[in-house]
């Protein structure tokens, strides 16, 4: 067994054009056979979420250098959350700011 836990974080601490290209990804994404949709971002997984987004933490597991498709505040965030054992985190547009992160 693994246990995991789950990170929220607001949206508000991804840069505007990082969270606009991801809302446009998810808008513009196809449905499989079962019904989900299915995100094409180069290098994250990301599922949505009725008021953001989920974005896995494996890629900085598997990869310790940020690809360019990743913001340096969104690979902080996924590395501290990887740090801490989550496999998940979510990015809710009314959740509120987390002190000492920035702010866009």
């Amino acid at each position: 067994m693994r246990r995991t836990s789950l990170h929220i974080y607001s949206t508000e601490h991804l840069p505007a054009d990082e969270r606009d290209a991801i809302d446009r990804l998810i808008a513009d994404a196809s449905r499989n056979a079962g019904g989900r949709l299915i995100v094409q971002h180069l290098d994250l997984l990301i599922e949505p979420y009725q008021f953001g987004f989920f974005v896995h933490t494996g890629l900085v597991e598997d990869d310790p250098e940020r690809p360019e498709s990743v913001s340096p505040e969104l690979w902080e965030i996924l590395r501290a959350a990887a740090a801490a054992s989550a496999a998940w985190v979510l990015f809710d547009r009314d959740e509120p700011v987390t002190s000492g992160l920035p702010v866009f």
